[in-house]
């Protein structure tokens, strides 16, 4: 079953909210990890690393340093790119942990070693405090990711502190700093998608405004706003393949109004609108309504076939009644039509004249007919 409208706009809605998780996931932490960088130099200063083991305490350095490189490297995918974007996700959401997961490696050397005292192991549980309260408040926009994270962050350093009678109150801190946490991270989560939720609301009914804006409400055609637009849009698009305007008026609608009243004679032009939109809107065609009675219609072929194609629709319609309110009511238009001449049109404003010249033509000569403009 073909995607409907509807569909379009809340894929369009769905992929809009990815979109934005990307984008801030991306501002948000793609220079984080050089925190690292910094957190472990200066645990590594203090706690004599570089002296008491410089081979490690620099093979630390030059990790996190990879490990932030690594971020950078992963920038969010164009926009264009919307299976891209999932894919974006899992991987930047594993670069962001394996931060973390090196952290907490370096820290439970650091806090099981005895060769390093109380300073480094003072500072490294401060810096892993700082990283997972940054991961907490600031990843909320991949909250699986930050979960882990902080987990990843906490866990190793909990497990170390509790073996270690000498940092049990410590141990105890740090516990209830991870309580707190464990409560925090969804709270911030649900901010976040609040966030979103309200930016989702906002571009919808901006969207809503903007059709509404260009929709004849009657009809839900085009209205004459959205097809001064595309016609000058055609016009300087033609190239070879060129296009064909037509005006339609609907033939003594004032009788009908006054014979059917008001409520009869809008329900015959929203049934002609559903007629001109199967006729010619599958074809690429765009259908409007230009006011009043009066209809235009778009067509991507030259005049000859756009003639023919109104020829057919005049015809067909002359044949039948619509079915305006309960009531079957003949209706007639008259039709001027004419291809896009460049060279003697010059631009869209000048195709209309043609077609409007044709149409007085039209009715001048009868109404219920065809006239073609000069072109």
């Amino acid at each position: 079953m073909p995607p409907t409208p509807a569909d379009a706009l809340q894929d369009d809605a769905a992929f809009r909210r990815r979109r934005q998780v990307v984008l801030d996931s991306w501002q948000r932490s793609r220079i984080a990890g050089f925190l690292y960088v910094f957190g472990w130099v200066v645990v590594a200063w203090i706690g004599d690393v570089f002296a008491l083991a410089p081979a490690w305490g620099v093979a630390g350095a030059v990790v996190f340093l990879v490990a932030a490189i690594l971020r950078l490297r992963l920038p969010p995918p164009a926009a264009e790119d919307r299976p891209g974007h999932d894919r974006w996700l899992l991987r930047y959401g594993a670069a962001l942990t394996l931060a973390p997961l090196l952290w907490a490696t370096a820290q439970t050397w650091l806090l099981l070693d005895p060769r390093f005292g109380a300073d480094a192991v003072m500072v490294s549980v401060i810096a892993t405090i700082g990283y997972a309260t940054v991961i907490a408040n600031v990843y909320t926009t991949m909250p699986r990711t930050a979960a882990i994270g902080a987990f990843v962050l906490f866990a190793p350093m909990l497990a170390a502190l509790w073996l270690q009678p000498a940092y049990r109150a410590l141990a105890v801190a740090c516990t209830l700093y991870a309580v707190y946490l464990g409560g925090a991270l969804p709270r911030s989560a649900r901010e976040y998608r609040r966030r979103l939720d309200l930016d989702a609301a906002l571009h919808e009914q901006r969207d809503r405004y903007e059709r509404l804006s260009r929709t004849d409400p009657l009809t839900a055609l085009a209205n004459r706003r959205e097809f001064g637009v595309r016609l000058a849009e055609a016009t300087r698009m033609s190239g070879d393949a060129g296009f064909a305007l037509l005006i339609l008026d609907v033939d003594h609608f004032k009788r009908i109004n006054d014979e059917h009243g008001h409520a009869v004679g809008d329900a015959c032009l929203r049934a002609l609108a559903q007629r001109l939109r199967a006729a010619f809107a599958g074809d690429g065609g765009l259908v409007a309504r230009l006011g009043g009675e009066e209809f235009g219609v778009l067509l991507p072929c030259d005049g000859a076939q756009a003639k023919a194609h109104a020829e057919a629709f005049r015809a067909a319609l002359a044949a039948t009644r619509l079915d305006c309110e309960g009531r079957a009511v003949a209706v007639t238009v008259s039709i001027g039509v004419c291809g896009f001449v460049p060279e003697h049109h010059r631009d869209g404003d000048g195709l209309y004249r043609a077609v409007d010249r044709a149409l007085y033509a039209a009715k001048s000569a009868g109404r219920d007919r065809v006239a073609a403009g000069d072109g």
